[in-house]
């Protein structure tokens, strides 16, 4: 995959599924192969640092990733052993965030009062003593919340929120999955036609829709709303599911831009 030079793959739901089956043959074949070329691979996550090295060590790829993007913001540049942040970014990304909470005590008030109301179908995600996010019981209730904070913080400047399942992290609106890849494209100098994103989830439509990755997908069992983007972005749907899913992806990428395929599917 010679125009292929970075890869951006989210972790849970479109590596890893519910079984947590390691990496693939096809897909490890396919990874050792990218890297041989010079190839990058970040893995674009809502997990924390720790969080995602746990289940990458599960995982069991062949090939270490030279980034990881981490709740949906941070950039981290493996270094040897090390993972080294990209602290330019990552400052600026705390202190937009910082400068957010600062505006929104009121409606951090709103969230408690709901979900104490709620009969523990709500639970806060609490960072630094400030609520970061929420998960609910189940996806209905999370259809529910999801109404009823957009109402609710819809005077707050800047705010917006994440979702993934029954999780919700609320974010600054210019922090996601997509601003994160365009910044990685930016520091690695890479054009969008040389970059393959895939996903899954409500979170991840940000880094589908075509703006940052040219070449995007999702496996075949990612949610309607994230098919719908990748087809309007003139992506690939995989027939299979989560990594299996992502092997297909790259190998029908790799088929269409060594000449042997034209039509996007």
């Amino acid at each position: 995959m010679a125009s292929l030079r970075l890869l951006s793959t989210d972790f849970d739901g479109t590596l890893i599924g519910p079984s947590g089956e390691g990496c693939p043959e096809a897909l490890a074949q396919i990874l050792v192969e990218h890297h041989r070329q010079g190839g990058l691979w970040a893995v674009n996550t809502g997990r924390g640092l720790e969080h995602i090295l746990e289940g990458l060590e599960d995982f069991s790829a062949p090939v270490i990733p030279d980034y990881l993007l981490v709740n949906e913001r941070a950039i981290y540049r493996r270094e040897g052993e090390l993972w080294e942040s990209h602290e330019e970014w990552n400052r600026t990304c705390r202190k937009r965030h910082d400068e957010l909470n600062g505006l929104a005590g009121g409606f951090f008030g709103w969230v408690k009062e709901m979900a104490d109301a709620s009969d523990h179908t709500i639970t806060i995600v609490y960072e630094d003593e400030l609520p970061a996010g929420l998960i609910t019981s189940d996806e209905n209730m999370m259809e529910e919340v999801v109404l009823r904070v957009a109402e609710a913080a819809r005077d707050v400047p800047g705010f917006a929120f994440q979702r993934n399942s029954i999780y919700m992290r609320f974010c600054h609106r210019d922090y996601h999955k997509g601003s994160s890849l365009r910044e990685l494209c930016r520091m690695e100098n890479l054009s969008p036609e040389e970059v393959f994103a895939v996903g899954d989830h409500f979170n991840d439509t940000s880094m589908l829709d075509g703006t940052h990755a040219g070449m995007t997908a999702c496996p075949a069992n990612a949610i309607e709303a994230v098919k719908e983007t990748v087809r309007r972005a003139g992506g690939y749907l995989s027939e299979a599911s989560w990594a299996h899913g992502v092997a297909e992806a790259l190998r029908y990428y790799e088929r269409r831009t060594s000449g042997r395929e034209s039509t996007c599917a």
